[in-house]
């Protein structure tokens, strides 16, 4: 297994170095977290980019400091570095320049950590639950609705309660292993 930081320290590398290679790997793993983070709190999809680009831009900073190293896994790193952009912009009202003090930066409480990767699995949660079959879909939503498995049984037109235990374990199954295939899995550690 490896170390959390193992990609953290691979992205920090590549921004510092200018690697385009792993600058297009974060917009394409995070971009789309960062979207969501702003859209829900007022913004546009244009704020968002502009927030990603001064996201990258802090870390490229920091990935320049010899004495950094990042401690957190860098989902939850590069998040709260956009989100405390954001919210400093808001805060002023402008989209100039925008400086963030040392403390406000990067000083996320447990709760706010643990609400960032709850937020990313959820939402990985979710892309792969809707590439389910529409009746793997059903079966789970009613699992999670805490639907008695007989029920189920008699809204599926299933057989048995027993052949909808078994489809449960299927689907449920089924879901862990795409949701494991995505790269991001590993980072989120569900």
């Amino acid at each position: 297994m490896t170390a959390p930081n193992t990609k953290g320290k691979y992205y920090l590398e590549g921004i510092a170095a200018g690697n385009d290679k792993i600058i297009n790997e974060i917009y394409k793993n995070y971009h789309k977290a960062i979207t969501h983070l702003i859209e829900t709190h007022n913004g546009s999809r244009d704020d968002a980019r502009d927030v990603f680009q001064e996201g990258l831009m802090l870390l490229y900073q920091k990935a320049k400091d010899p004495e950094f190293k990042l401690e957190g896994k860098f989902l939850t790193y590069f998040y709260a570095v956009c989100r405390n952009i954001w919210f400093n912009r808001r805060k002023k009202k402008s989209f100039g320049e925008v400086t963030l003090s040392d403390d406000m930066k990067l000083m996320l409480t447990a709760d706010e950590v643990i609400a960032i990767e709850e937020n990313e699995q959820y939402h990985l949660y979710r892309v792969y639950f809707k590439k389910l079959g529409e009746d793997c879909q059903r079966v789970l939503r009613m699992y999670l609705d805490k639907v008695s498995m007989k029920e189920i049984a008699e809204k599926m037109k299933y057989g048995s309660e027993n052949y909808a235990k078994k489809r449960k374990f299927e689907c449920k199954k089924k879901l862990v292993k795409l949701i494991e295939k995505d790269p991001k899995y590993k980072e989120l550690k569900f």
